[in-house]
């Protein structure tokens, strides 16, 4: 569904600012997958790198078959074996294997600007065959946030059907049905004529949580979508995620509920520095955790 592949992701006008270290992952169809870890440790940027409202500096972003980012020639040992560094080092040693040549030119990170003509159709090749534009990757993931990012400006349904309308996925009339089927479901149909500032938190989110799936996601991300909930609050919105779950949806979702990750996650990744530190079933990280720095995490938060 989802494949992470080796994702850097720097910030700061030289780059200096590194987040992600080379992280990857799968996210396999109808999997519900809970991200956990310390403030700072990529959690967010990482979800953000799968729909590129952050592009990973390196590494690339699938969404099944479809590429989201540029290819990687790192990622692509015949983009490599096409460029004049592989070329040179070849000649310099016609018997060496070139297996170990590719070896030492992602460790070194030999690759240049300018690599020749094989090198960039080589590339180009890829990206010809499976990249697409990331409006259409975008209709296929549905983005849930902290903050709700309502347009205050339109009514709860207005926003249910801006999406769906204006990129013409549905006509106003079968968005409109759907949204309104969607409203009753959690119980805010009386609501549809309402402004987001007239709903509670919990309502607003459970409003994201559904506009989301008027687009029929084959995924929702979600940002830790309880954070900016008052206690009270939360149970709401967790009791509709978990009915997402129960639905078979492929959900990718932050979050610092230790609860509902033991409950929903069919796995839980942990990550510390960037990078996946450990991941495994909820039962299996939460009681028997094998990372130092994922045995801290939870000592503090359990």
């Amino acid at each position: 569904m989802i494949s992470v592949k080796n994702v850097y992701k720097n910030f700061g006008p030289k780059g200096e600012i590194k987040v992600l270290s080379g992280t990857s992952c799968e996210i396999k169809k109808g999997e519900q997958v809970v991200i956990i870890g310390p403030s700072g440790s990529g959690k967010s940027t990482m979800l953000r790198c799968m729909n590129l409202l952050e592009e990973p500096t390196y590494g690339e972003v699938w969404l099944g078959d479809s590429l989201l980012t540029p290819a990687d020639p790192y990622l692509h040992p015949e983009v490599i074996m096409a460029s004049k560094t592989f070329e040179k080092m070849k000649n310099a040693d016609p018997d060496r294997e070139d297996a170990d040549i590719i070896a030492e030119i992602k460790a070194k990170d030999l690759l240049k600007k300018h690599e020749g003509k094989a090198y960039r159709a080589a590339l180009k090749a890829i990206e010809l065959e499976s990249r697409i534009d990331i409006n259409l990757a975008r209709q296929r993931m549905g983005m849930v946030f902290q903050h709700f990012n309502l347009f205050n400006n339109l009514t709860v349904l207005q926003n249910m059907l801006l999406a769906p309308v204006k990129l013409k996925i549905m006509s106003k009339e079968e968005a409109e049905e759907k949204a309104l089927a969607l409203l009753e479901r959690i119980g805010l149909l009386d609501k549809k004529d309402e402004y987001p500032s007239k709903l509670s938190g919990g309502q607003k989110q459970r409003v994201a949580i559904i506009r989301a799936l008027v687009m029929n996601p084959e995924v929702i991300l979600f940002d830790e979508p309880t954070s900016a909930l008052d206690p009270e609050m939360v149970g709401e919105v967790l009791d509709l995620m978990k009915q997402l779950a129960e639905e078979g949806m492929t959900m990718v979702i932050v979050t610092h509920e230790m609860g509902f990750a033991r409950e929903v996650a069919d796995r839980v990744l942990f990550m510390a520095d960037g990078v996946i530190a450990e991941e495994g079933p909820p039962e299996e990280l939460f009681t028997n955790p094998q990372n130092p720095r994922l045995q801290q995490f939870l000592q503090k938060v359990l």
